[in-house]
């Protein structure tokens, strides 16, 4: 994987400026997500293409859905055990035992850096004429900018719906000015929640209709604006926003193509990354691929694991059971391989699909009194494609929301999904009291349990953070 430093939201400007601006064009032609940095002057639809394309860039950094968040939510969770065989990257995570000197100072760096680079952006819009091609300019770096602020909030403040108190308390701090010189106090949560969701909205009604799914498009825009008002605990928003969303879920024969990117059934936002630019392997935080096999740093948890059926087209897209060195696992394969990239774990990061998306409404639906039916039907568009036979039996009430909610986490494991959904229901996380091996012997985890309304479920604010930006303040716990 690429390394770079990392710096914190002052700092993160720096090498937003300082980087891009040195990339040479040979580099920039190279690279379908070229970028300049904010020290470039913006003037023509050109220059705002590439620096728009710099935003997509950034999003694939190693320490932002390059690979590590589409893992550290899962290995904060119960979807993973760590394999204490293998190097115990993330183990203070896993553990719940992170500090404001071990926590994720580098995602929230590198998302602060979409954040800032998208603002340059905006900030410089009114250089270009009135018209199409701006809008879709603005609406992708408003999605771009929402996106960061949301997973940001995520992470390291309360989710709306978590507990009665979430909405008062504090939430990340929003940006809205390129300038690295400010200093930001942090917003509450639900100061952030309607920055988002204004920025999507706004987004919707600017994007084009040309876009295609390597970047922020109609469908991408309305389907995280699903994701935000079901967070958000906005039911009927949250089913509009879905409805607005003409992609349909994957098909079952399609499904393991996603993974190694022979399909983009049901797709609706992807980030593109190819062994000549990109080149970040998004497997490598689950595991190498070596001579010997598959070496795991997380293995599926074991009862997690024993919830896929045969009948599941998931089980063998997520998961290859194989032995490495004379032991069995259960290795997490989802980020592996591609049809396109030689390196091992290069791979389109899956940023979002048609099948959350009708979780999503399901989910909604299930919570507004009277539309179980609608709730089910919804489920059922993702379950259909899932098995051999839909293991459903018309559900209502509590049994279909357990059912969505056991649907979300099978579909969604692995991306990014599991320790926010979690999270947001104010829940415990419970893990299996099993070991790492294929059978669930070998070593459980020393910790099986983070109790509901745990401050662990806020992660510490970075010290870097807080001695380049003494605005902001630590969370409860730390």
């Amino acid at each position: 994987m690429k390394k770079m430093k990392k710096y914190t939201i002052i700092l993160s400007a720096i090498f937003a400026m300082t980087f891009m601006s040195s990339c040479d064009q040979d580099n920039l032609n190279l690279n379908p997500y070229s970028s300049v940095g904010a020290d470039v002057a913006l003037n023509t639809i050109g220059d705002f293409e590439i620096a728009v394309n710099g935003l997509y860039s950034m999003m694939i950094d190693e320490q932002y859905y390059g690979a590590d968040f589409m893992s550290f939510p899962d290995v904060l969770a119960d979807n993973l055990i760590i394999n204490l065989d293998a190097r115990q990257t993330q183990r203070s995570t896993f553990e719940w035992r992170y500090n404001p000197n071990d926590t994720r100072g580098s995602f929230m760096a590198d998302a602060y850096d979409v954040v800032q680079h998208a603002n340059f952006i905006l900030e410089n819009i009114n250089k270009l004429p009135a018209g199409a091609a701006r809008d879709n300019i603005e609406a992708q770096a408003l999605a771009a900018r929402a996106l960061s602020h949301f997973n940001l909030n995520n992470v390291f403040g309360k989710i709306p719906t978590q507990d009665a108190g979430a909405n008062e308390s504090l939430g990340i701090s929003l940006n809205f000015a390129s300038d690295i010189r400010q200093t930001l106090a942090r917003n509450s949560v639900q100061a952030v929640y309607t920055s988002v969701i204004n920025d999507l909205v706004d987004a919707s009604e600017k994007i084009s209709s040309d876009n295609g799914i390597e970047r922020f498009n109609a469908d991408a825009i309305n389907g995280l604006l699903s994701r935000v008002y079901l967070y958000n605990g906005e039911w009927q928003k949250a089913v509009d926003a879905a409805n607005a969303v003409t992609a349909t879920v994957s098909e079952f024969g399609n499904f393991t193509g996603i993974w190694d990117d022979s399909s983009d059934d049901g797709v609706l936002f992807k980030l593109i990354n190819r062994d000549a630019d990109t080149d970040i392997s998004t497997a490598v935080p689950y595991s190498q691929t070596l001579t010997g096999g598959i070496l795991s740093e997380y293995v599926a948890d074991f009862g997690f694991f024993n919830m896929y059926s045969v009948q599941d087209v998931r089980q063998g897209a997520f998961f290859e059971t194989s032995p490495f060195e004379g032991d069995l696992y259960n290795h997490v394969i989802i980020h592996n391989t591609s049809s396109i990239n030689a390196g091992s774990g290069v791979v389109d990061i899956k940023v979002i699909r048609a099948a959350e998306v009708q979780l999503n409404k399901a989910e909604a639906l299930a919570n507004i009194p009277g539309q179980d039916a609608a709730a089910l039907a919804a489920l059922d568009l993702v379950r259909n494609q899932r098995y051999v036979v839909n293991p459903g039996g018309g559900e209502t009430g509590q049994a279909l929301k357990d059912a969505i909610q056991l649907e979300r986490r099978l579909e969604l494991a692995f991306q990014g999904h599991r320790f926010f959904d979690i999270k947001r229901h104010g829940e415990a996380i419970q893990r299996t009291n099993a070991g790492q091996y294929a059978d669930g012997t070998g070593t459980p985890p020393l910790f099986l349990t983070l109790p509901a309304g745990d401050c662990k479920f806020e992660l510490a604010i970075p010290v870097t953070e807080i001695n380049v930006n003494p605005a902001s303040t630590q969370n409860p716990c730390y």
